[in-house]
């Protein structure tokens, strides 16, 4: 009897027992059957002492979380796009984020006290007419041209808060996008986090959340945020106002009104957060396929595949314009229903004050001065409905926000899950070894790459792990590496003694100093490469003529494509070595890291690995790469392997 852990999607943890066929505790006999309903594992949590991943999982069980996970997502689905606790919930959770950050609340207050103060030159602008009615109707001569300068300016001093007001709701905004994507980077850019939300395939196109999604988030709900603030002030200094002249009746009218007008707008924007969350994914699916045309332009063209490229980012556009398109449709009940009530507001802005003239109230007024309380009177009426209708439009630009912070809040969860997951057990492997007990690895379809493999790499003992395509190589070496969770069995060894190199470099923009020195920090230490250790990993690893090529100094900066440019990919994987030269760790991991390199600079390499005492654990297909190991293991392609 053994114990398997199981790990569920919100991170809880239980054991079960599990029988081996027989009654015996030796390794089980691999089928068909049972192979093809294996789950994929999630790549664990990490520490810097060590990982033990501990994966083993049994039909039924696996067969009851897929249907509990499938029910449990299905109830989510039907929360996600409709506004309730879920959306309130979410919102919430941005706004703590928000507030914990002095300049948002400093910038918030500061745009409600101007728009205060801007609602104050507009009342004065808005009595002016009245002003003029009286004036005019009295024909008053003498006060018609101080009348006149205090119209121009107040009307300049409104132009000017409205300019002011603007200018602070989109610095309120650059510092929303501000604290949010910083937040989302200090959780999502870490060790542990950002494979397994990559390459997990729950969450669509992260970078665009993060990029496009957070910035409109923070756009939409400065503007938002300008309105709703303000809007209880206003409201209720405009219902005193509308009682003081037409009574009771008029502040009534109006809140039946809203009242109505909210009902009316709360059916039709529910809808719309749904198709805003679409089209934000079909965005995203659209750009990552012109971002993938620019990457691999020169093959592209090798292959005279433009024309399939432009079907293939055509069928993309019409996802995105499908997707807009219902948008579009969705939003237009809503708009609607919100100019339908906004150009209604005067109608009832003439009612209010029609009744108690014709109730005789104002009988006792002349002419002039009933005309100017009718302009007063509809000002502030219509004031007052524009302030209400002003709360109704936000809903369309609220529904566009609620569909904003639906994707970065599945973000966040998603990184809350792996966050919950327990962590691996630190110092479970020993020093300077890497072992694995009754490892499986298997594909997300549940194919068996490699079954039941027991093997240990020490120190100094190189491995060389061969095989033809598909058998599994790259897969096993992130198994080794801590990258992926194993099906099933145990992998320990000591994450901050593996540097691995994947075969395609990865050159970020900055100095030739900065690439050598990748990522700057491993392992606990940080470190710069000096001049004098740059000289000495340039010329171990054959890159001195391609640094005179290139020019400049250490420092000088350059972006991620001209690196990719200015260096051929011989080049490239020559400079991934140096950085694993410079670390010194305890073992490499080459994933066909020598692939574009020729046999005489394979071997260089290869030599200069060795020669720094690095114990290397290499993917490779090449007959040369074989003396630069101790040991091979050979993969057969169907979940069997030979260890040499």
């Amino acid at each position: 009897m053994n114990t398997s852990y199981f790990t569920r999607k919100h991170g809880e943890e239980f054991e079960l027992p599990v029988s081996q066929p027989g009654g015996a505790s030796g390794s089980r006999p691999v089928s068909s059957s049972s192979s093809s309903n294996k789950s994929w594992g999630r790549p664990s949590s990490d520490s810097n002492d060590g990982c033990a991943l501990l994966v083993d999982r049994t039909e039924a069980t696996y067969e009851s979380l897929s249907r509990e996970a499938h029910n449990a997502g299905k109830a989510r689905s039907a929360k996600q796009f409709t506004i309730g606790p879920v959306l309130v919930g979410r919102m919430r959770r941005v706004w703590r984020v928000l507030s914990e950050r002095s300049r948002i609340g400093i910038w918030s207050l500061g745009l409600v006290a101007g728009k205060l103060a801007a609602e104050v030159v507009y009342y004065y602008a808005g009595i002016i007419p009245s002003e003029f009615y009286r004036v005019l109707g009295n024909r008053d001569r003498e006060a018609f041209g101080p009348l006149l300068a205090r119209c121009v300016g107040v009307v300049a001093l409104a132009g000017m808060c409205k300019a002011g007001l603007e200018y602070a709701s989109g610095m309120l905004g650059v510092a929303m996008r501000r604290e949010l994507t910083q937040h989302t980077h200090s959780r999502y850019l870490r060790r542990g986090r950002l494979y397994p939300v990559v390459s997990g395939g729950r969450i669509d196109n992260p970078d665009q959340r993060i990029a496009q999604d957070v910035e409109r988030l923070a756009r939409s709900a400065a503007e938002v945020l300008t309105e709703v603030l303000v809007a209880p002030f206003l409201i209720g200094y405009y219902t005193a106002k509308c009682w003081m002249i037409s009574g009771v009746f008029g502040p009534l009218a109006i809140y039946g009104y809203f009242v109505v007008g909210a009902i009316a707008t709360r059916w039709a924007m529910g809808p719309i957060m749904r198709q805003v969350y679409k089209q934000e994914q079909a965005e995203g699916d659209f750009r990552f396929a012109q971002v993938r045309v620019r990457e691999f332009a020169e093959a592209i063209a090798f292959y005279g595949g433009e024309a399939a490229e432009r079907r293939q980012a055509d069928g993309a556009l019409e996802q995105v314009v499908e997707a807009q398109r219902r948008v579009v449709g969705r939003q237009l009940g809503l708009g609607l229903v919100t100019q339908v009530f906004a150009y209604l507001g005067s109608t009832v802005s003439y009612v209010v004050i029609g009744i108690p003239i014709f109730m005789g109230v104002y009988d006792d007024k002349s002419g002039a001065e009933l005309s100017s309380l009718i302009s007063l009177s509809a000002f502030v009426s219509i004031y007052l409905v524009f302030r209400f209708s002003s709360v109704i439009e936000q809903s369309k630009r609220l529904a566009d926000v609620g569909g904003y912070v639906t994707r970065i809040a599945q973000l966040w969860e998603e990184l809350d899950a792996l966050d919950a997951e327990p962590p691996s057990e630190p110092g479970s492997g020993a020093a300077g070894q890497i072992s694995a007990t009754n490892v499986t690895v298997a594909t997300p379809a549940g194919k068996r790459l490699v079954a039941e493999l027991s093997l240990q790499v020490e120190q100094g003992q190189s491995l060389l792990i061969t095989g033809p395509n598909g058998a599994g190589k790259t897969s096993l070496l992130r198994t080794l590496c801590g990258l992926w969770r194993p099906l099933q069995g145990a992998v320990r060894m000591r994450r901050n003694e593996v540097f691995f190199l994947p075969q395609t470099p990865y050159l970020p923009g900055g100095s030739l100093r900065e690439q050598l020195s990748y990522p700057g920090m491993w392992a606990g230490e940080q470190r710069t490469c000096s001049d004098v250790q740059a000289a000495q990993l340039l010329q171990a690893v054959g890159l001195e003529q391609a640094a005179c090529r290139i020019g400049g100094s250490l420092d000088m900066q350059r972006s991620a494509l001209e690196w990719q440019q200015r260096l051929s990919p011989g080049e490239q994987q020559r400079l991934a070595v140096a950085r694993v030269l410079f670390w010194q760790p305890t073992f490499a991991a080459l994933d066909e890291s020598t692939s574009a390199l020729d046999a005489a600079g394979e071997a260089a390499v290869y030599g200069a690995l060795v020669a720094a005492g690095i114990t290397l654990i290499s993917v490779s297909h090449r007959a040369g790469a074989a003396g630069f190991h101790q040991r091979r293991l050979a993969l057969d392609g169907q979940g069997g392997c030979t260890l040499r």
